[in-house]
C-alpha cells in the first residue's frame, strides 16, 4: 500500500510526468537512431567515401543535446537564417549563452523550488544556444559534418563558457544546500521548503566537497568524451577512397559494440552527468543524486573509459592500413 501511495504521489507530480515523458521519448529515439528497431544508422551497402555516415559526435551527444537542442537549433537556423545576420557570430552566441548560464546559476540558490525549476529551464535554453553557436559556425564556414572544431579559438572559448556556466550552476546549488543542509539520511529527497530535521544535518564542508568532486568529475568526463570523440571520429568518419576499406569501415561503424560504446558516452559525458543533476533538481531530489555521483560516478566513468580504449585500439588495428 505504501509503494502504491508513492506511485500515486509521483503520478500527481507534473514535474515527474514531464521527466517520464522525456525519458520514454529518448528511449524510443535511441532504439530508432541506433538501428535496434529501425534501419541501422549506416549500412555497408550505402556508406561509402561519397555517402557520409552519421557524425560520431552526434552519436555520443547527450540525450537532451541530441534529440532536443541539436535538432531545434538546426530547424531554427533553417527558418530564421540567423547565421546570415551581419552581427551574428559563433562567439557572440557563446557570450549570450554564458550570461544566461550565470544568471540561471544565481537563480539556483533560491529557496523556492519553482525558481530553481525555472533555472533549469534557463540552463536548457543555454544549451540550445550552445548548439546554435555550432550551427552558426558550420553554416558560416560551409562545413556540414557535426564535429568539434578542435584547436580553433572558438573551440576554447566555447569550452571555457561551458565550464563557467557549470561553475555557476554548482555554486548556486552550494548556496542553496548550505542554507538548507540536507539530513544525513541520504536516501531521502531534499524537500523545499526544508522539513524539520530529525537527524544531524550534513555539514557545509561535506556539501562543498561533494559539489567540488562533482565539478572535477564533470571536467574529467568532458576531457575523456572529447578524447574518444576525436579518436573515433578520426577512424570512423574519415573518408576512405577504397571501396573495400569503406565497406569495412561502415561495418565497424555499424557493429553492435561500436554503437554500444558510442551510446555509453551519451550518459557518461559531462553533459550526460549534468542531465541527471538537472532532473534531480527539477524533481527536488538534489542531494541524493549528488551523493550517488560522488560515490559511484568515477567507477562508472572508469568502466566506460576502459571499454572505449580497448575498442578504439581494436578498430584502429583493423583499419590501420587504410588510415
Amino acid at each position: 500500500m505504501e509503494s502504491w501511495g508513492v506511485l500515486r504521489s509521483g503520478l500527481a507530480n507534473p514535474a515527474a510526468i514531464v521527466v517520464a515523458v522525456f525519458g520514454i521519448s529518448f528511449l524510443v529515439a535511441d532504439l530508432n537512431f541506433y538501428g535496434i528497431t529501425g534501419n541501422p544508422p549506416c549500412m555497408p551497402t550505402n556508406c561509402t567515401a561519397t555517402v557520409p555516415k552519421p557524425s560520431v559526435k552526434l552519436m555520443m551527444q547527450d540525450h537532451f543535446g541530441h534529440y532536443v537542442h541539436h535538432y531545434s537549433a538546426e530547424v531554427f537556423e533553417d527558418v530564421t537564417h540567423i547565421s546570415e545576420l551581419p552581427f551574428i557570430s559563433p562567439n557572440f552566441v557563446t557570450t549570450v549563452h554564458l550570461m544566461i548560464g550565470i544568471f540561471a546559476g544565481w537563480l539556483m540558490g533560491s529557496e523556492n523550488l519553482r525558481v530553481r525549476q525555472i533555472s533549469i529551464v534557463l540552463f536548457q535554453f543555454r544549451i540550445f544556444l550552445d548548439m546554435l553557436d555550432g550551427v552558426v559556425y558550420r553554416r558560416q564556414s560551409h562545413t556540414f559534418m557535426y564535429v568539434n572544431g578542435w584547436g580553433s579559438i572558438g573551440y576554447y572559448i566555447d569550452a571555457a563558457a561551458d565550464i563557467l556556466a557549470s561553475v555557476a550552476l554548482l555554486y548556486g546549488l552550494n548556496t542553496f544546500l548550505a542554507r538548507h543542509p540536507p539530513r544525513r539520511c541520504e536516501g531521502l529527497p531534499l524537500r523545499s521548503p526544508p522539513e524539520p530535521m530529525t537527524d544531524v544535518p550534513v555539514s557545509r564542508s561535506t556539501i562543498a566537497s561533494t559539489i567540488l568532486l562533482c565539478f572535477v568529475q564533470g571536467c574529467v568526463r568532458g576531457a575523456f568524451w572529447d578524447r574518444y570523440q576525436f579518436a573515433f571520429h578520426s577512424i570512423l568518419n574519415k573518408p576512405l577512397h577504397s571501396k573495400a576499406d569503406a565497406i569495412l569501415q561502415a561495418r565497424i561503424f555499424n557493429s553492435p559494440l561500436t554503437r554500444f560504446v558510442l551510446w555509453c558516452w551519451k550518459l557518461s559525458s559531462a553533459e550526460g552527468m549534468l542531465g541527471f543533476v538537472y532532473v534531480s533538481i527539477f524533481l527536488d531530489f538534489t542531494w541524493p543524486m549528488l551523493v550517488i555521483i560522488r560515490k559511484y560516478g568515477f567507477i562508472q566513468l572508469l568502466v566506460v573509459v576502459v571499454i572505449s580504449q580497448l575498442h578504439s585500439w581494436q578498430v584502429h588495428e583493423l583499419l590501420a592500413k587504410a588510415l
